[in-house]
Parts: structure tokens; sequence; C-alpha cells
């Protein structure tokens, strides 16, 4: 990829806050993906390669960021004994509950989409289900999205040592490295 000059430099697991925000990004975008696709008329070669992008986007890196949150960046912010943070643990619980739903939606999403793929086509029940699995997503991604950048990420920069942020970063790289 080429870097133009006053291109922000993309994040990497120094900098593990600003890679899960690069990560909310690429889940905005195929979100979008997956929108245009499901109201194309026909699956032609570029809608295939889009909505096969998305799916295994959200199949292999959106487990791997829920894990980020949820086993590094969460249980680090609770041994803080901050009080800050004790007082964002419903927001936090609700965040992972937050990923439970949206596991459950991609689910039923890939099934469907997995078919569209194979088949090359798709009833019209399955394009109203499809779409409104995206509107879900959607729904449920926008104020998480924001509540984790607006609170719950600038909360960690504060809180956590920067010790604390390069293991969450080491963390982050080792689980990438191991798939």
């Amino acid at each position: 990829m080429p870097i133009n000059i006053g291109d922000k430099p993309q994040a990497d697991f120094n900098h593990p806050l600003d890679l899960m925000m690069d990560c909310h990004r690429r889940i905005e975008r195929f979100l979008l993906v997956l929108q245009k696709v499901a109201q194309a008329p026909v699956l032609d070669g570029q809608n295939r390669a889009a909505l096969r992008a998305a799916l295994d986007y959200f199949k292999i890196s959106g487990p791997r960021h829920n894990q980020d949150e949820e086993q590094s960046l969460l249980p680090a912010m609770l041994a803080s004994c901050n009080v800050a943070v004790a007082e964002a643990v419903v927001q936090l619980n609700r965040l992972a509950a937050d990923h439970v739903i949206a596991e459950e939606l991609h689910q039923r999403l890939g099934v469907l989409a997995e078919e569209w793929l194979s088949t090359g086509v798709i009833s019209e029940e399955n394009r109203r289900e499809l779409k409104g699995l995206i509107a879900s997503l959607i729904g449920l991604y926008q104020p998480h999205i924001a509540m984790e950048e607006q609170e719950i990420f600038p909360l960690a920069s504060r809180v956590l040592a920067p010790q604390a942020l390069t293991a969450i970063g080491e963390q982050m790289r080792q689980r990438r490295q191991s798939r």
C-alpha cells in the first residue's frame, strides 16, 4: 500500500488502542460493503468478491478483535483497581454482551450469504432477512463503537500503565500469529 505524505500512519501493536480503533473502521467499512451487496440485483464477480471479503473479515478478524477487548483490554482495566473503571463496569459488561449478540447475527448472516455465494441466487425472503441482519448489526455496532472510542478507550489510556498497554499489544500480536 503506498504511503502518501500527510497520511496518518497505520497503528501497530505498540499502540493497541489505536489498532482497535483501526479495526472499528474496518468493521464499519465491511458493514457498508454488506449493505451494498445486499442491494445488488445480481451477485456479479465484483459483488461476489466483496461479499467474500466481508464474510472472511468478520469470521477471522472479528473474533480476534473481541478477544483483544475481552481477554486483554478489559481484564487489564479491571486489574488497575481504578475507581473510574469500577464505575464503568456496567458499560464493560454491556460491551461484552454486544459481542455475543453480534456473533449470533453474524452466524445467521453467514449462512444466508454462503448459500447465496454457492448458488448465485437469493430468494426475496432471504434477501429481506439478510438486509435486516445487516441493519441490526449496524444498529448494534454504531453505539458500541461510539462507547468504546468516546468512553472506554480514553479511560483505558488514562488508567493503564505503559507496561500494561505493551502487554496488550503483545497479546494482540500473538493472537494473530497463532492462527
